[in-house]
């Protein structure tokens, strides 16, 4: 009987099997850390934060309207608060992409 059809594998084997994967998962997520996102993803990445804010607040303006029959009310005020909140949303993702990137020096927060 082959190795493979064993229906008791020794458990050395299973221990030096996952040894191994965890080794070759360690080195997938190492590369995959150090990839720089392009500046179309980083783009499309701000976009799509920004575009959901502003379509989800639409949204539940335009479900609170209905509800309690405002029109065009909620619909107003959620824009408004999904424009909000999809800036807000861009500026906290620029601030982790600054930080990530690290100090460039240039700044000009320690000049006098």
């Amino acid at each position: 009987m082959s190795r493979l059809d064993d229906p008791h594998p020794d458990p050395s084997d299973r221990d030096d099997f996952e040894r191994r994967l965890n080794a070759k998962l360690d080195a997938r997520r190492k590369a995959n850390a150090e990839q720089k996102p392009s500046g179309w993803s980083q783009g499309l990445k701000f976009g799509s934060e920004f575009v959901g804010g502003v379509l989800t607040g639409t949204g539940l303006g335009y479900v609170f309207d209905l509800f309690f029959s405002t029109l065009p009310w909620g619909l107003f005020v959620g824009l408004i608060i999904g424009f909000a909140a999809g800036t807000l949303n861009v500026v906290r993702a620029a601030q982790d992409l600054n930080s990530d990137a690290g100090p460039s020096g240039s700044d000009g927060a320690d000049q006098g």
